[in-house]
């Protein structure tokens, strides 16, 4: 097999692993900034991730038979040269479960960062509604004046 076309598919895999630590370390990255309610750090973290997605759907887009074109060319391949794209392969699919168990916790939080907000706006406007219930049902003892020149 060319020498060229071994190059492609190691640099393509060895592109499509890096983007995808890249974005396992911003989704750990994330959860931190979510602990700290950073949501401002948040949106930095989520706009670098957009970028590296792009690019991940860039190498899709210009090579969208890779790993099936992979499949028919890797028996023709030097052993060596398969074991390292193998092996690229592999690690790849080990960071995306890694990326899809920290996605998957970084969700869970901000639902119930998101829960828990929507039980205080729910207690605060029940504890409105409670005291203006009150005021205006005591409303006439309440406004009342005393005269202190009598």
């Amino acid at each position: 097999m060319a020498d060229a076309a071994v190059a492609d598919f190691r640099s393509l895999f060895r592109d499509r692993c890096d983007l995808c630590r890249s974005l396992l370390d911003l989704s750990r990255r994330q959860e931190r900034l979510i602990e700290q309610d950073d949501y401002a750090g948040l949106l930095t973290v989520l706009s670098s991730k957009q970028r590296i997605l792009g690019r991940l759907d860039d190498i899709k887009r210009r090579h969208p038979d890779l790993l099936a074109d992979w499949r028919t060319t890797r028996d023709r391949i030097d052993p060596a040269d398969r074991a390292e794209c193998e092996r690229l392969l592999a690690e790849t699919e080990a960071v995306v479960a890694e990326l899809i168990e920290e996605e998957r916790h970084s969700t869970e939080s901000l639902i119930v960062r998101r829960d828990a907000a929507r039980n205080q706006l729910e207690a605060i406007a029940h504890g409105s509604r409670v005291h203006h219930a009150y005021r205006d049902h005591l409303a006439p003892s309440t406004h009342r004046h005393l005269d202190v020149d009598r």
